[in-house]
């Protein structure tokens, strides 16, 4: 397999050693000529300098025989235009990473939907793993774009029932469970929310941005 990778970011480069560790083609555009020089001295791979947004570049890349692309800068406008440029290539799999889940909608409406948020998704984890929950093991059974979401109950949210929670959500939303001190409780909807809880939600990428604003992200 053939992969263009777009940034030097530790995302960008974890990714590229574990495709040239199963002898894949790995080529990365990085805009700064200092580290596109030490990423060609230092890496097995193809390095070619230049703005990973400028099709001119991705052509230099010959990014229409890459079978894969990821955009993988520190700047998220950046990663959407250069996901939109390698989609003009015909590349089969084009997946974005961003920082600021507003974006998430945006890139949905441009058909840009493999979608990576490291950091979100590193604190959902790590936060988990704390509490004894084995996100590796659920996200086993995750299929498409589900995702898991977390966040504290609030005054405001002080006695509502998991039932009538759940109708508020936002489609395709649902209740797993709800963390309470050192222990949990199964999503039962007679269950009532008390100031403290964590909710934890199964949802849509898509519903992300939605659910970071209505709530207090946890972890």
């Amino acid at each position: 397999m053939r992969v263009l990778i777009v940034g030097s970011s530790r995302l960008a480069l974890q990714a590229a050693e574990i495709f040239i560790g199963r002898g894949d083609e790995v080529v990365i555009i990085e805009i700064d000529h200092d580290k596109a020089e030490h990423l060609a001295e230092t890496m097995d791979i193809a390095v070619v300098e230049g703005d990973g947004a400028d099709p001119r570049v991705q052509a230099a890349a010959e990014a229409e025989d890459a079978n894969a692309f990821i955009a993988a800068t520190r700047d998220d406008q950046a990663n959407i235009v250069a996901a939109l440029v390698a989609r003009r290539f015909g590349i089969d799999e084009v997946i974005v990473k961003l920082e600021n889940p507003d974006y998430i909608p945006i890139c949905e409406d441009l058909g840009l939907d493999k979608l990576a948020l490291p950091e979100l998704s590193f604190a959902m984890y790590v936060s988990e793993m704390a509490r004894g929950l084995n996100l590796a093991e659920i996200g086993e059974l995750l299929r498409g774009d589900a995702r898991l979401f977390r966040f504290l109950v609030d005054d405001e949210l002080d006695g509502t029932p998991v039932y009538q929670l759940n109708r508020e959500l936002p489609e395709d939303t649902s209740v797993i469970v709800v963390l309470r001190k050192d222990s949990f409780l199964p999503a039962r909807e007679e269950v009532v929310l008390q100031p403290g809880d964590e909710v934890l939600v199964i949802t849509r990428q898509r519903n992300l941005a939605e659910l970071t604003r209505r709530y207090t992200p946890t972890g």
